[in-house]
């Protein structure tokens, strides 16, 4: 993996030089490239069956294709490539669910995103190729701060699908539609039923959308005064095994609804809502919000995620019959930049009954990210 991320990040740094002869004028204005490593130190602190710490890292390189630029005023595009380090953080350290950092993955430098947006007109606008789920569906502001996973796509739909649907780490070729008038929306996507390759979910496959079994997934984005509601439902078309091997074959699906909106000028606030058909998924349900205050230089937020294991689950996995019902976080933060291109943020995370185990000791995690940028935002 040492290996992987340095040939990722020689290609990051080739692109960023261009082979060392200057980029043409024009071209400077057509294309944009960018760069970014975010990466997570973490200790196991109280209650961890491992103690220690570790370092999860996360780094990309993308390349944006602007139309108008060149004179192609509906059209753009964007390819990034992605790498990560670091190990099974939450798996050996704390047991939980809910992975305590969103960077955290098993998988092998590819191709995260590319794709080709066609915009006709302010309000229509169509996606294809390979797209993150949750860069299109279940996203929010507020909740983007946190650390853990948890807060950004909920449990119930990350759990779904073979090896996840289309979202970090990997993701699957898709058609993405969306209508948009002002702060309404209506999109609707069709994803690949299966993320990465068949034989290793750790590397990329491109297969037209539908090859093995679809992804269908809509949401409509509301405004409520000021704030914004957000609803969706999400289906395989294929079935899944059961969780109860005594059951048939199962269908995976599900629903989500969001509100978010601002408090005061320095307050924002969410909460969001999920079920997941659990026949065949593990989190039947899914509850989890927070708030997030600036003052000053930093950015405090403190947010709960709590995700309920359904009956099937709770009799054929972990412990048979003795499984808690459900595992809690609750994450404490606090972000601030400390230079245009640098970004610091301090955090701690309790996580109550971690993956559901009976006896598991709650654990308490302290953590550190630090996130840099290129070009700086």
């Amino acid at each position: 993996m040492r290996r992987c991320f340095r040939l990722a990040i020689a290609a990051c740094a080739l692109a960023a030089t261009g082979l060392g002869m200057p980029a043409p004028a024009s071209a400077q204005a057509v294309l944009d490239f960018g760069a970014s490593y975010t990466a997570d130190m973490l200790s196991a602190l109280g209650g961890s069956p491992s103690r220690g710490t570790d370092l999860v890292g996360r780094v990309d390189a993308w390349l944006d294709f602007d139309g108008p630029a060149a004179g192609l005023d509906t059209l753009s595009a964007r390819i990034d490539l992605m790498a990560v380090h670091g190990p099974d953080f939450s798996g050996r350290r704390t047991g939980a669910y809910q992975t305590v950092s969103s960077l955290e993955a098993d998988t092998l430098p590819h191709v995260y995103e590319a794709w080709a947006q066609w915009k006709p007109s302010p309000n229509v606008s169509a996606k294809a190729g390979l797209i993150d789920l949750n860069a299109e569906f279940d996203m929010q502001n507020t909740g983007a701060l946190f650390v853990n996973s948890a807060f950004g796509i909920g449990p119930d739909i990350s759990q779904s699908g073979l090896a996840g649907p289309s979202i970090f780490p990997m993701t699957a070729s898709a058609l993405v539609v969306r209508l948009q008038r002002g702060r309404k929306a209506l999109a609707l996507g069709v994803f690949d039923a299966l993320a990465g390759a068949r034989h290793d979910p750790r590397k990329l496959a491109v297969r037209f959308p539908g090859t093995t079994g679809a992804l269908l997934i809509a949401e409509a984005r509301v405004p409520v005064g000021t704030w914004l509601l957000q609803f969706g439902g999400w289906h395989y078309t294929t079935r899944f095994d059961a969780l109860d091997p005594a059951r048939p074959p199962a269908l995976s699906r599900g629903a989500y609804g969001m509100l978010e909106g601002t408090v005061t000028r320095r307050l924002s606030t969410w909460v969001r809502l999920g079920v997941a058909d659990a026949r065949a998924n593990p989190v039947a349900a899914y509850v989890g919000g927070g708030a997030v205050a600036t003052l000053g230089a930093w950015r405090l937020g403190l947010a709960a995620a709590h995700a309920r294991l359904g009956q099937a689950a709770r009799e054929t996995l972990v412990a048979p019959g003795r499984a808690r019902r459900a595992e809690t976080v609750i994450e404490l933060t606090a972000q601030r930049s400390v230079a245009p291109w640098l970004n610091i943020q301090p955090d701690l995370q309790y996580v109550i009954h971690p993956g559901w185990a009976p006896g598991a000791p709650d654990t308490l995690v302290a953590g550190l990210r630090f996130s840099l940028a290129i070009p700086d935002n």
